[in-house]
């Protein structure tokens, strides 16, 4: 009779508990109907909103793609559990969110996985902060300490293509492998000052941490959004967070014991922790900054990096007559091999520009971006947004919608990019590194590793597979993913 009375008991309870969720979520539903009567809204399933559509990750992208073309219009709102948030590709929309001011923090839910202690720093900081820590390291961005680093983007660039060489003719390969593991040798090599040789128990354990951490990093991203974020922290997890932080510590004294007495290397390069050690010594940062803003960088600038230049293969791989008019190009500025790629050179490859241009919209590296409402403020005009409320930008859909981008804005067309061409379109139309003043920090960076690489690999080398385009199946993880990578055959051009 007690065990019946007991279940009764925990029965009302529960009832009583979800009334009153379900009454707290409707007065919150009431409270955002000045934002949900003015723009289309997805209300989704009690409690769970929209967010059970996002749970297949290889349906991500058409699943975004379809929940636009519902609503019929560039921006609308979505309840993702019980939080409302802004979505848009309007361009007008995204200009203004990524120029303003009062949008300089970035949306907290969209980039909950960062905050793992190892991988946030300029990423995710509030703006009060983001200011100042950006400061501090944008000289090892800026264009002389680039220019510095070249003999090692060349250095890289070769490295690269012997390796593949090694691997012509013996039927499809995986080059992302190649191109991962030496992009991750380059970024430790230009922010930390440290060389890992490729092959050691030390690299190979660093490759392998890092592959887990984007791993995990992927599916907190998911779990998050339910609030399920601690099912990520798993001891294997803990581990290797506490392995890369231990790493960048061992970097970080063995770079002071090398360089206890002077900020710059001796041919003038710069390289990131110095800037952060010498940020510490003023007082701007401490030692945690330092560990967090190195690793933070490393992971980044490898990760985009590898991915563009990967993507852009594949995609010349499966088009073999827009390779070939790149190829000429590149032979036409170096037709009796390449020795090193110069600044000065980059002007020199408009059509290869194109190509790579249209290569980052089909296969954005990074392809989402998010921020948040610092106070209320006015989203376009007639709709006025609280504060603290999230504006996420799906740039992998804005650089598909055929609103903007034609009939065919699946298609691989480096002629999007003709200079007419661009002149027809909005300029946030396009945005592969973000927009405004929050964009990412190391585009330049990457794109001048991206341009060195191509120019050295297409001169050399020739890329087929029988992967087909439309097969390819994008994931979201940190960074844009692959379902499945397409391998590659490469042949030795003469």
């Amino acid at each position: 009779m007690s065990v019946l009375i007991s279940m009764q008991s925990v029965i009302l309870a529960a009832a009583i508990l979800l009334l009153i969720a379900s009454w707290r979520l409707y007065e919150k539903r009431r409270s955002f109907r000045n934002i949900t009567s003015k723009l289309p809204t997805q209300f989704g399933l009690p409690f769970i909103g929209v967010t059970y559509k996002f749970f297949n990750l290889s349906k991500v992208y058409s699943t975004v793609s379809r929940g636009f073309d519902e609503i019929k219009s560039l921006t609308g709102c979505v309840w993702v559990t019980t939080t409302p948030i802004i979505i848009t590709v309007e361009p007008e929309v995204i200009k203004h969110v990524t120029s303003s001011p009062e949008f300089l923090n970035k949306a907290r839910d969209l980039y909950a996985h960062f905050n793992n202690g190892v991988i946030n720093g300029l990423i995710v900081n509030p703006v009060n902060k983001w200011k100042p820590d950006r400061k501090a390291i944008s000289p090892f961005l800026g264009h002389n300490n680039l220019m510095s680093f070249f003999p090692l983007f060349n250095d890289n660039a070769k490295n690269v293509k012997q390796k593949l060489i090694a691997m012509a003719g013996r039927g499809e390969q995986d080059v992302y492998g190649v191109i991962k593991a030496y992009g991750l040798q380059l970024s430790i090599l230009t922010i930390m000052g440290t060389k890992i040789d490729e092959g050691s128990d030390k690299y190979k354990e660093v490759m392998n941490a890092f592959n887990i951490l984007v791993h995990r990093m992927a599916q907190n991203s998911v779990y998050s959004s339910v609030g399920l974020g601690f099912l990520t922290l798993t001891p294997e997890y803990k581990k290797t967070l506490k392995y890369l932080r231990e790493l960048v510590r061992d970097l970080i004294k063995e770079n002071l014991s090398l360089k206890a007495e002077s900020d710059e290397y001796e041919d003038g390069q710069q390289t990131l922790i110095n800037l952060t050690l010498k940020a510490m010594e003023q007082g701007l940062f401490d030692a945690n900054d330092v560990e967090i803003e190195s690793f933070t960088m490393i992971a980044a600038s490898y990760e985009t990096s590898a991915i563009a230049v990967y993507s852009t293969i594949v995609l010349l791989a499966m088009h073999p007559e827009i390779q070939e008019r790149a190829f000429e190009e590149v032979r036409s500025v170096f037709p009796d091999g390449i020795t090193s790629v110069e600044y000065d050179d980059m002007k020199k490859f408009p059509y290869l520009d194109m190509v790579i241009a249209e290569a980052l919209r089909l296969a954005p590296p990074i392809p989402y971006i998010g921020r948040q409402a610092i106070n209320e403020t006015e989203l376009r005009p007639g709709v006025t947004i609280p504060k603290e409320m999230q504006v996420i930008m799906p740039i992998y859909e804005l650089h598909r919608r055929k609103e903007l981008w034609g009939p065919e804005a699946a298609r691989f067309n480096p002629d999007n990019f003709l200079p007419e061409n661009i002149a027809k379109r909005h300029p946030c139309a396009y945005m592969a590194f973000s927009k405004g003043p929050r964009n990412c920090i190391g585009f330049r960076y990457a794109e001048l590793t991206l341009r060195v690489m191509l120019i050295t690999l297409l001169r050399s080398l020739k890329f087929s597979t029988t992967f087909k385009y439309a097969d390819i199946v994008f994931i979201p993880k940190v960074t844009l993913t692959y379902k499945e990578e397409p391998l590659l055959s490469i042949e030795v051009r003469a």
